[in-house]
């Protein structure tokens, strides 16, 4: 065979070679750019719904936060009665009880819960919150008059009933936090 016949082969099949792995390549490149895009695709989707589910889950945590808050100084003026024996002759509460009240009356006077509670879109949980806050206010409010009771049959049952409906509350509150845990986890 002539050189010039063998040179010929030699570069048509170097051609039809390069040829081939030109269109392999492209080819690769195409599905990969897909590929690409397919991800920065779905990753937007995750980043949108990770933006959603932040926006729609902090006031939540917000009111989980405030209503633990709310029960812990509902449950610092109820101790401060509950240390004490049923039957006190005295007309002024103690220091402790009145240190407890101020605590309760700034924490709702900032209106920082009642904040809170305009941020949320859960009526229902919104509604047992303020049944909960209204059954503290109940509570605060007889647990502050005690000392001015003079009949000690009242004082006793109102003693007693005020301290239930503190009682109650926890049982309630734990409910809510957990309703609130559930729409948390569906977001």
């Amino acid at each position: 065979m002539e050189d010039w016949v063998i040179v010929a082969l030699v570069l048509g099949s170097n051609a039809i070679i390069f040829l081939g792995n030109w269109l392999l390549m492209r080819k690769q490149l195409k599905h990969s750019d897909g590929q690409l895009e397919k991800r920065l695709e779905d990753q937007r989707e995750v980043d949108k719904h990770e933006r959603k589910r932040g926006v729609r889950s902090e006031p939540l945590l917000r009111l989980r936060a405030e209503l633990a808050c709310m029960a812990a100084k509902g449950e610092k003026v109820a101790s401060m009665v509950m240390a004490m024996p049923i039957g006190v002759t005295s007309k002024d509460p103690p220091e402790k009880f009145k240190e407890a009240m101020g605590d309760w009356n700034k924490y709702m006077g900032s209106g920082e819960f009642q904040q809170v509670l305009f941020m949320q879109y859960d009526f229902a949980i919104v509604n047992k919150v303020n049944a909960i806050k209204l059954e503290y206010e109940n509570a605060r409010y007889y647990l502050r008059e005690y000392w001015n009771w003079l009949d000690d049959a009242d004082k006793e049952k109102e003693y007693r009933e005020t301290l239930n409906v503190v009682d109650r509350n926890r049982s309630k509150i734990a409910e809510v936090q957990s309703e609130i845990n559930k729409v948390l986890e569906e977001l």
